[in-house]
């Protein structure tokens, strides 16, 4: 049974999930792939109010980076749960 991906603006402080993919258009895609929303990647809230931009880090390792991304965009990039060992 395949992952269910929902949009990165449901995850909440802490939560962690994988890009799935980025439902959007050329330029949107084109721009958050250089930021590195690529499939697979791992990204973690670390805010999330319910409105303005969403805090993350975004990485698999130890070169973790956080950044902001608007509601709009993130809204955009759809998720899976990251599963666990």
């Amino acid at each position: 049974m395949s992952e269910q991906a929902f949009p990165l603006t449901f995850l909440t402080i802490g939560q962690k999930a994988a890009v799935k993919e980025i439902a959007s258009g050329r330029n949107l895609r084109h721009r958050l792939n250089e930021l590195g929303f690529v499939r697979g990647t791992e990204v973690q809230v670390i805010r999330n109010d319910g409105c303005g931009p969403l805090i993350i880090s975004l990485g698999n390792g130890l070169g973790n980076s956080r950044l902001a991304i608007g509601r709009g965009a993130a809204h955009k990039v759809m998720v899976e749960w990251v599963k666990e060992n």
